[in-house]
């Protein structure tokens, strides 16, 4: 989109309307949601409508929730119009590729507007797009772990998450390679490629994490932020979720549902879904009941107004699942 196009959609929008509050995580956000998109269109081309589907429901709910608040209200009304559309297109009789991937272009197309919501001066700083790219590259790794084991797709929704992340942050970079240093940005394509080589064989996850490691020391260059630090196993990982959940019990019970509701993404979407793959090996069910929960019926209460006592109870009722869970992987 060109720039006067995006100064009229601007203007369209509101031009008084706030700049994300936190741009990084609202511009990898929006990758993530054409990631999952892009593993739908995967999945209709293999003919697995249920993976599609699958896909389908991420970009719509919780990564929706994580930056419908820095939407303009325009910017709001047509991404659910899309969601809407993609959703009825995935669940025709017979699903058609071609005029669910249209559609994913019209979403697409919105994802620019929103994206033209950060502030050019923040938009063309290397050190901004260096940390969006070490985001969704972080992400790549993340859903690989949880997909593939000793050359084997254990979860395909999951493989198919790191490849289209990973595709996405080689977007990211390619895109806006001009704009970064030529030695630091080259290496990082080096790493990344390597990476794409790496699940593409399902090779180890360790394999992989060294690729993302060295594309996101190239990026800590770039930004001069510290390298993210990695998971230091299953017990952090529980110590960070039951952090999340007591501050979504504060904030609830404060009247803050939008800070409860982010704090409930947070402890599913950057801890459990860590802790999936070995937990399902030890107990399917116990997995299953506590990504139903972390996922989709907590945020559900939320949405629903529901007491903060009746809040209360259904997320101590998820720590006490939590404890078990915990007690497998220790």
């Amino acid at each position: 989109m060109n720039r006067p196009a995006l100064l009229t959609l601007l203007l369209l929008s509101g031009v008084a309307h706030a700049a994300p509050a936190d741009a990084v995580k609202f511009s990898a956000t929006l990758a993530q949601m054409l990631g999952h998109y892009d593993a739908s269109v995967m999945s209709l081309q293999a003919r697995n409508l249920d993976s599609a589907r699958k896909h389908a429901t991420h970009p719509a709910n919780e990564l929706y929730d994580l930056i419908k608040a820095d939407l303009t209200p325009a910017l709001r009304t047509q991404f659910q119009a899309d969601y809407t559309r993609l959703n009825t297109l995935l669940h025709a009789a017979v699903p058609n590729t071609t005029q669910f991937q249209s559609a994913l272009k019209t979403f697409e197309a919105h994802t620019q507007q929103a994206q033209a919501l950060v502030p050019a001066v923040t938009r063309t700083d290397p050190k901004f797009i260096a940390r969006v790219i070490s985001r969704v590259a972080g992400s790549a790794q993340s859903e690989y772990e949880e997909g593939v084991e000793q050359g084997k797709v254990i979860n395909l929704n999951e493989y198919q998450d790191a490849q289209t992340y990973l595709a996405r942050a080689q977007r990211w970079l390619s895109s806006n390679s001009a704009r970064l240093p030529a030695d630091q940005g080259g290496q990082t394509a080096t790493a990344l490629q390597a990476a794409r080589a790496v699940i593409l064989r399902k090779g180890e996850a360790s394999a992989l994490a060294t690729q993302i490691r060295r594309a996101q020391t190239e990026l800590a260059e770039i930004s001069g932020d510290a390298l993210p630090q990695a998971s230091t196993g299953p017990q952090a990982e529980f110590d960070q979720i039951e952090a999340l959940l007591q501050k979504a019990k504060g904030h609830y019970a404060s009247g803050m549902a939008d800070d409860a509701n982010e704090a409930v993404i947070s402890a599913y979407l950057d801890h459990y879904e860590q802790l999936e793959a070995p937990l399902g090996r030890k107990d399917a069910a116990l997995e299953g009941r506590l990504e139903v929960t972390l996922r989709d019926t907590l945020r559900g209460l939320i949405r629903s107004k529901v007491s903060s006592s009746a809040f209360n109870a259904a997320v101590d009722a998820a720590r006490a699942e939590l404890v078990k869970a915990r007690a497998l992987l220790d």
